[in-house]
């Protein structure tokens, strides 16, 4: 079916379940936000494969879960992957989710190469014995702009 024939062009993906986000340089909670995608079960945002600078996300991280419920009340699965969110932040964004919210669909956030090491293991050791969501993280640097090719 071409465009024509949806009479509302973003119906056309109420139906999707994967999406993928890249990112150039920093994702905010304010483009998070404005994506809509009902049916969609698994996002992840990641750095963009030929980047050429770490890519950061956003510096809210208690409204993560706000944002990622706008993109879809089914979430089931997150990744981040290969942006430079750090310890601090890490910790930050599963505090927002130890937190009552809304995605009560969302079994599992993952962290790979997100400039994480061991000494946020704790918490990621604490959010896994909630039995709320499942915390999945590979620790080390984003990948660089030679790795990718």
């Amino acid at each position: 079916m071409t465009l024509r024939g949806w009479r509302d062009y973003g119906s056309m993906f109420d139906n999707v379940k994967k999406v993928t986000i890249q990112v150039r340089s920093t994702i905010t909670y304010d483009v998070i936000r404005r994506i809509h995608l009902p049916g969609a079960t698994e996002l992840t945002i990641l750095k963009e494969v030929y980047g050429d600078q770490h890519s950061g996300f956003i510096k809210e991280p208690p409204l993560i879960p706000n944002a990622l419920l706008n993109i879809s009340p089914q979430l089931v699965k997150v990744t981040f992957s290969d942006l430079a969110i750090g310890n601090i932040y890490m910790e930050r964004i599963l505090l927002a989710f130890r937190i009552p919210h809304n995605l009560k669909h969302l079994k599992t956030i993952r962290f790979i190469r997100c400039r994480t090491d061991e000494r946020v293991d704790d918490v990621i050791i604490a959010c896994n014995e909630d039995q709320v969501i499942k915390v999945e993280v590979q620790h080390g640097e984003p990948r660089g702009l030679g790795e990718w090719a």
